[in-house]
């Protein structure tokens, strides 16, 4: 069983790459795993919200997961989504990613009209009775509507032996993640997201890293290992170096499609499509990233 000094670190988040015809491409897939072992990522994320898991079928997921738990090996992590909007539901994937051979399930919760902490915690509660491996708590409030506080979260870890770990993405994220470890006494594992937009700052915090899919894993890498070793200098410096393609790749609405063509052109996917309803990029955005990418020095040897 994964313990924090296990998952510590950068966890690639996973696209769903897709072909001319829109179906799944697992060559993609089997690329981008690469490319996380090539970076030195801790691991992988799938079927994440970026991942576009809610626009897959339930006969998609299946050939996914077991692409990236045969690719990943003994050199990656393999998180897995396993949101769903009742418990039955969330139980059945729990236990199809344990079975498939994840290290662990992101669970974000359940949707609901009039979100109230007891029905959230019977969710999460759900997926504890069937699982042997962690509990990621996804806090991700502009997708879910659902505001999981300290307190509560504190609640999950103390009485849920699986919940060990918190991908936090409710900002300010580095506010919260200060809370969260009062909440915890420090002893949740916990995650950043959103992008790496605030990796820097919640590294600083106490978060034992990110879980997110900023197409340049290794400078998120590279951040990380040297707060590990106590070199703050050198993390913020690679940190604000990044940060410019960091906060363009995030634009709201269109990030996972900038994202995807920025994947394509380092030769991680073959397309940069997404499924509707989601809108591609425009030429005028394409424009603005090939400025952007031909001003900065994007070599990743140096770091």
């Amino acid at each position: 069983m994964a313990d924090n000094r296990k998952l510590d670190g950068i966890h690639f988040m996973l696209p769903t790459p897709f072909d001319a015809n829109s179906d799944v491409d697992l060559d993609s897939f089997v690329r981008l795993m690469d490319a996380a072992k090539s970076a030195n990522c801790t691991g992988v994320v799938t079927l994440g919200v970026m991942g576009e898991a809610h626009r897959l079928t339930d006969a998609e997921r299946g050939p996914i997961i077991d692409t990236v738990v045969a690719n990943a090996g003994d050199d990656l992590t393999v998180t897995v989504g396993a949101s769903a909007e009742s418990g039955r539901a969330l139980a059945s994937r729990v236990k199809d990613a344990q079975s498939a051979g994840a290290t662990a399930v992101m669970i974000a919760p359940a949707k609901m009209t009039k979100p109230n902490p007891p029905a959230t915690f019977a969710y999460y509660a759900a997926a504890q009775e069937v699982t042997s491996i962690p509990l990621v708590v996804q806090d991700l409030p502009d997708v879910t509507g659902v505001h999981l506080d300290p307190a509560f979260i504190g609640k999950l870890h103390a009485e849920l032996p699986e919940a060990k770990y918190l991908k936090l993405e409710d900002p300010p994220t580095p506010q919260k993640i200060t809370r969260v470890v009062e909440a915890t006494g420090g002893s949740m594992g916990i995650f950043g997201g959103l992008g790496g937009a605030f990796l820097f700052e919640e590294l600083s915090r106490g978060a034992i890293g990110t879980m997110t899919g900023f197409a340049y894993p290794e400078a998120l890498v590279a951040i990380h290992r040297y707060m590990a070793n106590g070199n703050i200098e050198k993390a913020r410096s690679i940190f604000y170096k990044w940060l410019p393609l960091i906060r363009y790749e995030n634009s709201a609405g269109i990030g996972l499609a900038i994202r995807k063509e920025i994947m394509k052109r380092r030769g991680f996917i073959d397309t940069a499509d997404i499924r509707p309803p989601s809108p591609p990029i425009d030429d005028s955005t394409r424009a603005e990233l090939d400025d952007l990418m031909n001003a900065l020095d994007l070599d990743v040897s140096n770091l």
